[in-house]
Formats: C-alpha cells, sequence, structure tokens
C-alpha cells in the first residue's frame, strides 16, 4: 500500500497502477491568461465554424476519454499503460519520465483508434434526442444535448467539469514535452461564449489532475496531482476564477517522490463542504515500516489545515485508491450536502492479496463515531450473476440531495465490450441497500441479451456505460449507448423495484470513453461527453 515500497508491488500486481503522489510548490501569482478563440454557448443559436486554435489534445499523458478502459481496452493498451504507471514508480527523475512517457503516448494513440467516436450527426450539429413513448411519471426530459468537444470548439475537453451554478465548463490540458510540457486549466463561460485558459507553471505542476471539483459558489477549483499515475507527493491546490491564480494550499516542501522525504504529507482526494466552504481531504503520512497514518482534514482558501478525524486506527491498513480511468458520478470521496457526513470508496486487501473497495462513511461532526461500513465488497456481487467471473467493483458515489442516501455504481468489467454496470441506493437512517436493477437471475450471455420482464428492451439496455444524479439531485440517469442508438434512463431514489423508465432516445451513436459527470442547478449536466439540459418534473 502506500505505506512502503513492497506494498506498493503488490498493489502494482493488483490494479496495475503504483499508488503514488506528486507534489509541487507554495501559492503562486496570477498567470496571464492565454486567450484562445471563442465559440458559441450550446444554445438555439447555431455552432460556429471552427477556428484555427491549437489543438489542446494532451501529448504526454492519456486523456480521460482515451484512457478510460472501463469498456473494454485492450490487450495492448493495458499492457502499455502498465508500463507507463511501473516505470515512474522507482524514481522521479527525467530518464523515468521518458520511460514512462513514450508507452503512454502510444497507449494514447492506440486507444484513440480503437475508440474514436462514430459520428453520424456533423460535428456543428445538435444531437436530435426523441422523448420515449409514454414515458412513466418521475422520467426526465432532456430539452438539448451536443457534445461537450463541439460546444468548446475542442478536440477534447479532458476531465470536463460544469460549475455548480452552470454558467462555466472547467477542463485541463497539456502541451509540450517531458521538461517542457505545460499543464493549462481552461474556462468556458456561456454568458459570452468566453474560452480562456490559465497556465500553471510547469516546475511546480506536472501531473494531470484526475477530478475538478468545483466550489458550492461556482468561484473556484480544487484539485491534486493525480495518486495513481506517478511516483510523487500530493497537494490540494486552488484555482480563483476571478483572477486566474493558482496556490498550493498544503504545501509540504516535498516535491517528487514521498519515499525519499521523511517529512512527506501525501494529500488526495478534495471534496467541498457546502455547509462551510471547507475542502475535505485524504491525508497520508508514511510511518516507521510498514505502518503509516491516515486521516481526513479540512482547509479553508486561505486558512491551515486542521485535523477532522485521524483513522489510523478506525480504518487499519485501508486507503481509499482508484484509477483515473474508472472514475464515475462524484468520485470516491463526497461530502453530504449538509456537511454532516463523508461517504468514500477505501479499499482493503482481501485474503489472497486482491483489492476490496468497500463504501463508508464517516461523520465529520462527531469525531467519536465510529466509521460505518455502508456496503461490503461481497455486497456489491448481489446484483450481477456468477457466470462471467468478474466481480463488481465499486468505483463512484453520489449523494442524495436530502442527504439521506448515496447512490454508488459498480462495474463488473468482462473485457469483450459488454460489462455488467450496476446501481445500488444506500439508505442511512434504515441501514440497508437497494439495487436499481438486479441482474443476478439472467442466466447466461443468451438471456443478457434478451428481452428483460415486463420491457420491450433487453437486460443489456438497462446496464449503461456510465450514469449520475439528476440536476436536483433526486434522481438517478443512466446512459446506453448501443449499436449506434443511444438511450437515457431515469431511476427514482430510493428505487422502486421496477427497471429504469426510458427518458428519451437518439438514433445515434458517440462511442464515449468518458465516465466522469457533473450537474449544474440551472439543468445542465456533463454526461457521457455530452452537454445536457435536463428538465425535471
Amino acid at each position: 500500500m502506500i505505506c512502503n515500497a513492497r506494498t506498493f508491488v503488490i498493489l502494482l500486481i493488483v490494479i496495475a497502477s503504483a499508488l503514488v503522489f506528486t507534489a509541487c510548490g507554495g501559492g503562486s501569482p496570477a498567470p496571464t491568461a492565454t486567450a484562445v478563440p471563442t465559440v458559441a454557448p450550446p444554445t438555439d443559436t447555431p455552432a460556429p465554424t471552427p477556428t484555427e486554435a491549437p489543438t489542446t489534445a494532451p501529448t504526454a499523458a492519456p486523456t480521460e476519454e482515451e484512457t478510460a478502459a472501463t469498456e473494454a481496452p485492450t490487450e495492448a493498451v493495458t499492457e502499455e499503460a502498465e508500463a507507463a504507471t511501473a516505470a515512474p514508480a522507482e524514481a522521479a527523475t527525467e530518464e523515468a519520465e521518458a520511460a514512462t512517457e513514450a508507452p503512454t503516448e502510444a497507449a494514447t494513440e492506440e486507444a484513440t483508434e480503437v475508440t474514436a467516436p462514430v459520428v453520424v450527426a456533423s460535428d456543428a450539429e445538435e444531437l436530435a434526442p426523441t422523448p420515449a413513448e409514454a414515458a412513466p411519471a418521475g422520467v426526465v426530459s432532456v430539452a438539448s444535448a451536443r457534445r461537450v468537444a463541439d460546444v468548446l470548439n475542442e478536440r477534447d475537453a479532458p476531465f470536463a467539469a460544469i460549475s455548480p451554478d452552470g454558467s462555466r465548463i472547467a477542463w485541463f490540458t497539456q502541451s509540450g514535452r517531458r521538461r517542457d510540457r505545460t499543464g493549462e486549466l481552461c474556462l468556458f463561460t456561456f454568458a459570452n461564449a468566453d474560452k480562456t485558459c490559465y497556465p500553471i507553471a510547469t516546475e511546480r505542476f506536472r501531473d494531470w489532475p484526475y477530478q475538478l471539483q468545483w466550489s458550492p459558489d461556482s468561484s473556484m477549483i480544487t484539485f491534486t496531482e493525480n495518486p495513481i499515475q506517478l511516483g510523487n507527493d500530493a497537494d490540494i491546490w486552488l484555482f480563483t476564477v476571478a483572477d486566474g491564480s493558482f496556490q498550493n494550499l498544503t504545501d509540504d516542501g516535498v516535491t517528487g517522490s514521498w519515499r525519499s522525504a521523511a517529512d512527506a504529507l501525501i494529500d488526495y482526494l478534495p471534496a467541498w463542504n457546502p455547509a462551510d466552504g471547507s475542502i475535505v481531504f485524504w491525508r497520508v503520512k508514511p510511518l516507521d515500516f510498514p505502518n503509516f497514518a491516515i486521516g481526513l482534514y479540512k482547509i479553508t482558501p486561505g486558512g491551515e489545515a486542521e485535523l477532522v478525524r485521524d483513522l489510523t486506527d478506525a480504518l487499519p491498513q485501508q486507503l481509499p485508491l482508484f484509477q483515473q480511468e474508472a472514475f464515475f458520478m462524484d468520485g470516491f470521496s463526497a461530502v453530504s450536502p449538509d456537511g454532516t457526513k463523508l461517504a468514500a470508496i477505501v479499499s482493503t486487501l482481501g485474503q489472497f492479496g486482491g483489492l476490496q473497495p468497500n463504501l463508508w462513511v464517516i461523520d465529520l461532526a462527531d469525531a467519536a463515531a465510529e466509521p460505518v461500513q455502508v456496503m461490503s465488497f461481497a455486497d456489491y456481487q448481489a446484483a450481477i450473476p456468477t457466470w462471467p467471473g468478474i466481480p463488481a467493483t465499486p468505483v463512484g458515489l453520489s449523494w442524495t440531495a436530502d442527504s439521506a442516501g448515496v447512490a454508488s455504481i459498480a462495474v463488473s468489467n468482462m473485457g469483450n465490450s459488454t460489462p455488467f454496470t450496476v446501481f445500488f441506493y444506500s439508505d442511512l437512517a434504515a441501514g440497508t441497500s437497494a439495487l436499481v436493477v438486479d441482474f443476478s437471475s439472467v442466466e447466461d450471455s443468451s438471456m443478457y441479451f434478451s428481452t428483460a420482464p415486463g420491457s420491450d428492451l433487453p437486460w443489456r439496455a438497462y446496464s449503461p456505460w456510465t450514469g449520475a444524479l439528476s440536476p436536483s439531485g433526486t434522481k438517478l440517469l443512466m446512459l446506453n449507448d448501443l449499436t449506434g442508438r443511444m438511450g437515457l434512463f431515469t431511476s427514482p431514489l430510493p428505487p422502486t423495484g421496477e427497471l429504469p423508465g426510458l427518458a428519451i432516445a437518439a438514433n445515434q451513436s458517440i462511442s464515449s470513453q468518458g465516465t466522469r459527470s457533473s450537474r449544474a442547478s440551472n439543468g445542465l449536466m456533463l454526461l457521457y461527453g455530452l452537454l445536457l439540459t435536463v428538465v425535471e418534473e
């Protein structure tokens, strides 16, 4: 695990990636904004003709869409990705970077070939979803749907996230190679169709942020170095929209490998607390072999980090672990809307060395309250049949708007483009978890593609590529994209036991690899590489 190199090797074998962290220096003055060509917002106005804007597709590391391998990564891409993550785990030298970069770029190119979007409509044309006939009550409708890349006039928009007020979209990109590589956080503003990118100093941040977390008031974004892909320390970073400045909030003075620094503090998975505007994050401190300390901390922009919960004894030898390409819903750690609790997917090593992620809820207000395991790794297996032979692994969660429940997603990837994707709703007061769709009775692959009881659609249609909570935080939206036809399904939360209702369908396919989602209070949301305008009852 994070505590020592030997445990690192175990995790590399298990999840094909090193648990590692990248650190950078302290606060920075506002960088000079780099203006780039603007495009029209996704309204009824026609999309503009693409300009000669320089491509922002990353060249030194795979993007979210290109590396997301939750559907069916080829063996070649998988092997190259493993080489890309394993090489830098031993050192943060330039030679290791070079060794890592080459296979990563190769994996990116191959992934591009494998997952090239199937574009039915023209790039500037809005997708044309049609409402499902006789949609059940409570099912959302979609007023408009456009590819995010088309809205931004970009080839790609890695880690795109919409602001809570729906006024902006943020994404992160890189250009250059090795020591000359530069990262940029870009913003698109709907009000004036402005698109501006803000560079972050290469010597201070040389990583990919696995998630861009908007503040509740849409004025700031927090992120960290990727704690999976490289072998370095990680800090909590803050970007301020008003002046375009970056600040390292938890600079511990460590740059490069945390193992070479006795005082390294590994800070990651930041989540905003809507109740007080603080940032709650996980901190891991390596101790004497083979131990480490782990806890939850919080920090307010401009303040100092404060300990919220010491979890070293409560969660012994357990850590929140994730893979960048399998990052769904609101991620692996999120604070409840009322600010009283944090839900997280925390992994432990199983009996035979495999990782077993479990869903936990931790009280932020009462330090004496024991963390509660809401769902175990074994609980997630109840939703799928045994014949695939691949367990369902939890890969994301979201709180409902009333803070009463947690929705979580688990994926059983069979490696043949037909994964089981399942959702659970956990009622915290009742201490129960309910399936949204129960696939356990599906006897074989033939039945999987046969019509589900009470539906005109096959079971496979209810195993989506991705999902998210609706903008109101009261419903689960599930998006599937099969054989040239997309469908958006809606399930109430708590689920009723009925199959999700089909909201809209479109005779188009974009074959997106995007797993991340975000939503705004005005009905806009990003899902599956699309900008949707969702209308709820």
